[in-house]
C-alpha cells in the first residue's frame, strides 16, 4: 500500500513530471524510524531521548533503462530530550536529485544534480547532504569526476559543520528550518580502478570556503589507496595534506593519516577489521586538523571531532541467520592536544540488527566511553530500533 508523506508543492512538482513520463513506473511511499535511547555519564544518571522520523519519498524514472531519474525525499524528525526537558520539530527535504547519463566517446558521462550526501574519499573530511552538481566520467582506464555545491539552504538543525573554534555558528534549537551557514565547496578527483593486481588509486582535491562573516578556508589533498592483500584479506589507506585559514591568521598546514585492514571468512559472512587514524594538531592548538563535517571521532560526552589525536579501532559483524546482524567494536584514544600521544580514553559497543521482512525490522546497540581523566566526558547509551515502510 503506497502513501504520500511530502508537501504541496513537490507533490505538485512530482506530477507534472509523472505526466511527463506516463509511460515510465512512478514509484512512490513512505517510512517510520523509531529511535529509543537512554543515555548520560553512567549508568546512574540515563535519561530518555525519543526520536521519531516520518519520510516520504518519490522516484520518477525519465529512462526506461534506469540512467535518468528524479528522486526526493521529505522527513519530519520529532525528538524529546529529557536531560534538558525539551522537544524538539524539524522538516528537511533530505533528498532532491535528478540523475542523467549520457556516452560520449563510447564512455560513460554521469551528472547528478540537486540535493544528496556528497563524501570526500576518506568518508570523514566531508560526508553530508549539499545543493549542488557532480561529474563523472568514465575513460577506459581513468575516472574523473568534479563537484561545486552550496551548503546555505540547508537546515542547520540536521546538517552540522565545523566553523572556527573562535566563531561558533549559532544555531536556535527552537527553529523547525534554520539555514546553515553559508560554505561554496568544490571537489575534483580521479580514480585508476586497476593500477595493478586490482588496486584502486584515487586522488582528490577539496575545497570548503566560508561565504559570510569570518573566513574560515580549507582544501585538502588526499590519496588513497586500496584493494586486496591477500585473498579476502583487503585494505584501504588514505594521507591527506590540509590547507586552512582563518579570517587574518596566517595559513596553517595540517595533516591526516587513515588506515584500515578488513578480513572476510566464509563463515557466516563473519568480517574483522582493525583501523588507525592520526590527525594533526599540538598541545599549543596549532596545526590541529579540521574537518568540514561535525562526525565524532569517538562516543565522549564532549563529542570529539578528528583533531589532535591518534585513535586505534576494531570492529567485527557475523549474521548467525540470514535476517540477523550482529556487530561489535572498540577503541583507543590518545590526545597530542596535551604532551604528545597521551592516552584519552576507551570505548566499545555491542548491537543487531533483525530484518523480520523486507519493509520491517528492529535493532538494539549498547555503548559506552570512559576517559581517563575526567569523568564528566564520560557516557553511556542503550539504543532501540525499529523502521517499516509502506
Amino acid at each position: 500500500m503506497k502513501s504520500i508523506f511530502i508537501n504541496k508543492k513537490l507533490l505538485a512538482a512530482a506530477a507534472v513530471l509523472a505526466l511527463s513520463f506516463a509511460s515510465f513506473a512512478l514509484d512512490f511511499g513512505g517510512s517510520f524510524a523509531n529511535y529509543t535511547r537512554v543515555k548520560g555519564k553512567n549508568f546512574s544518571n540515563l535519561k530518555l531521548d525519543q526520536v521519531d522520523d516520518l519520510m516520504g519519498w518519490i522516484r520518477i524514472p525519465i529512462k526506461q533503462d534506469g540512467t535518468s531519474y528524479f528522486a526526493g525525499q521529505v522527513v519530519y524528525e520529532f525528538e524529546y530530550d529529557a536531560a534538558v526537558e525539551k522537544a524538539y520539530n524539524r522538516i528537511d527535504i533530505n533528498l532532491a536529485k535528478y540523475v542523467n547519463q549520457w556516452t560520449v566517446g563510447g564512455a560513460p558521462l554521469t551528472l547528478s544534480a540537486g540535493r544528496f550526501i556528497f563524501a570526500d574519499v576518506t568518508g570523514i573530511i566531508m560526508n553530508q547532504n549539499c545543493d549542488g552538481a557532480y561529474v563523472t566520467y568514465e575513460f577506459p582506464y581513468v575516472n574523473v569526476s568534479a563537484y561545486a555545491g552550496y551548503t546555505g539552504l540547508l537546515n542547520a538543525a540536521i546538517v552540522k559543520m565545523q566553523n572556527h573554534i573562535e566563531d561558533p555558528f549559532e544555531y536556535k534549537t527552537d527553529k523547525v528550518y534554520q539555514l546553515a551557514e553559508q560554505y561554496f565547496v568544490f571537489e575534483t578527483g580521479a580514480t585508476v580502478p586497476n593500477l595493478f593486481s586490482t588496486q584502486t588509486l584515487s586522488a582528490q582535491f577539496l575545497g570548503t570556503f566560508k561565504m559570510a562573516g569570518n573566513s574560515f578556508n580549507r582544501m585538502y589533498m588526499t590519496v588513497d589507496m586500496a584493494g586486496p592483500v591477500w585473498r579476502t584479506l583487503y585494505y584501504d589507506a588514505s594521507a591527506t595534506l590540509g590547507l586552512q585559514k582563518y579570517h587574518k591568521d596566517s595559513m596553517e598546514l595540517t595533516w591526516m593519516t587513515k588506515t584500515e585492514l578488513k578480513y572476510y571468512f566464509a563463515f557466516k559472512d563473519l568480517a574483522v577489521g582493525l583501523g588507525a587514524i592520526y590527525a594533526s594538531g599540538n598541545k599549543e592548538g596549532k596545526h590541529a586538523f579540521t574537518g568540514f563535517t561535525k562526525i565524532d571521532a569517538c562516543f565522549a560526552m564532549n563529542e570529539p571531532q578528528y583533531t589532535s589525536l591518534v585513535k586505534f579501532n576494531t570492529n567485527a559483524s557475523i549474521k548467525p541467520l540470514s535476517n540477523l546482524l550482529a556487530k561489535a567494536g572498540a577503541g583507543l584514544l590518545f590526545s597530542m592536544a596535551k604532551d604528545s600521544g597521551t592516552f584519552q580514553g576507551f570505548e566499545w559497543n555491542m548491537g543487531a540488527d533483525w530484518q523480520i521482512v523486507s519493509d520491517a525490522g528492529i535493532g538494539a546497540t549498547f555503548q559506552q566511553y570512559i576517559d581517563k581523566d575526567s569523568s564528566d566526558n564520560n557516557k553511556v547509551q542503550i539504543s532501540l530500533n525499529a523502521f517499516l515502510t509502506f
